[in-house]
C-alpha cells in the first residue's frame, strides 16, 4: 500500500506540509514536533479521485501537560477521521481504518498540538501514513 502522503516520515523536514505558525514547528530526526498553537498540514489526492477504504497510521508522541491530533478532512465534504494522543505518551503507534465517501476527491491532513503550554513543543509526529485500501 503506497503512502499517499508525501514527506510521511519527514525525511525532508518540512517540505510538502504548511505550517500555521513556523516558529512552532521543527524536524528533529525524522520527526515532526510541534508547539501550541501550532499545526502543520497537506492536501492529499485520493488514490484513483475518489473515496473508498483508508488506513491512517502514524507514530505519536507527547510531553506531560501536552497532547497532539491528527485530522484526516475529506474533500469537498464528509465527517473527519481524527487521531488523538494525550499528554505524557511514550511513542505508540496509531492507526484507523476509515471509509471516504464516493464524492471525495481528496483530505486535508492536519497534524497539530491541541494542547499544552503556549509555545512549547511538546507534540512529536513520525511516519504518517494513509494508504487506500480498495
Amino acid at each position: 500500500m503506497a503512502n499517499l502522503i508525501k514527506n510521511g516520515d519527514f525525511s525532508q523536514q518540512g517540505t510538502h506540509w504548511t505550517a500555521t505558525n513556523p516558529a512552532n514547528v521543527s524536524y528533529e530526526t525524522g520527526d515532526c514536533v510541534i508547539a501550541r498553537p501550532g499545526s502543520v498540514s497537506q492536501e492529499v489526492l485520493t488514490a484513483g479521485g475518489k473515496g473508498g477504504s483508508f488506513m491512517l497510521s502514524a507514530k505519536m508522541m507527547t510531553l506531560p501537560g501536552s497532547a497532539g491530533r491528527i485530522t484526516v478532512q475529506p474533500i469537498p465534504s464528509g465527517t473527519p477521521v481524527v487521531l488523538d494522543v494525550g499528554g505524557g505518551q511514550e511513542w505508540v503507534v496509531k492507526s484507523l481504518k476509515f471509509t471516504a465517501q464516493e464524492a471525495t476527491i481528496k483530505f486535508m491532513v492536519t497534524l497539530e498540538a491541541n494542547d499544552g503550554e503556549t509555545d512549547k513543543k511538546g507534540s512529536s509526529f513520525g511516519d504518517v501514513t494513509l494508504s487506500k485500501l480498495n
